[in-house]
């Protein structure tokens, strides 16, 4: 499901403090140490959604990734570390989707799927999506209130993400022979991301809504963001 391209990446901005990574391939292929990086973020996701970002031990993130904590102090120096290398994978991961925003019914279908999996306690299998884990962007969401580092970083990505769902909605519009109207676009911008966004938390507190209900909205939502 891929309801938002990525941001280009001239307007990236750093997300990592520079000292939290090993030195990662630039231009290449994924380096050995790209691997292992990522093999560490993987189990520390695993370990937030399981346990919560503050319950799980970075013994058991090591443990779980097959490795040493001397070793993983080697990518990343706390897990304040690893929570800024998950948003920035996931900016990495808008960044991959661009072009591949699903027409209106496909993009209904996906939320639909979305909020399912959601209502289920099942992480989506893509990472190309903002939301794969409701456990895990709550744990985000919810350590960016307690840390302003994360606070800022967090920020620093919600805005770059907007920033690209807005231009989605325009090139959409131009393809369409549209007049641009910014001040539209801002709201069904706006309205998307919230749709999205409280779709994933109303599958955690009322997962037995009937799947032609939420179809039924989501219809109407999608047309109105997409100004059909």
């Amino acid at each position: 499901m891929h309801y938002h391209p990525p941001i280009p990446h001239a307007h990236r901005l750093p997300m990592t403090p520079p000292d939290s990574n090993a030195p990662r391939g630039q231009d290449g292929p994924p380096t050995r140490a790209d691997a292992q990086r990522q093999r560490i973020l993987d189990a520390a996701q695993r370990c937030f959604i399981a346990h919560g970002f503050h319950a799980a031990p970075v013994s058991a993130i090591a443990a779980e990734a097959g490795i040493s904590q001397g070793l993983m102090y080697r990518y990343f120096e706390n897990k304040r570390a690893m929570i800024l290398a998950l948003i920035e994978r996931q900016l990495d991961a808008d960044q991959r989707s661009i072009g591949q925003a699903p027409a209106s019914q496909d993009l209904v279908d996906g939320l639909l799927e979305g909020y399912q999996h959601w209502a289920r306690g099942e992480a989506l299998g893509s990472r190309d999506t903002a939301i794969a884990s409701v456990a895990l962007y709550a744990e985000i969401t919810a350590e960016a209130q307690r840390d302003p580092v994360v606070a800022t970083v967090l920020r620093r990505h919600d805005k770059l993400t907007t920033a690209s769902v807005h231009e989605w909605l325009r090139q959409h519009d131009v393809a369409r022979g549209r007049a641009i109207d910014e001040a539209a676009l801002e709201q069904r911008t706006l309205l998307l991301r919230v749709m999205v966004e409280g779709l994933a938390m109303r599958a955690v507190r009322d997962p037995d809504l009937p799947a032609n209900v939420v179809r039924e909205l989501l219809a109407h939502a999608i047309s109105r963001v997409l100004g059909d």
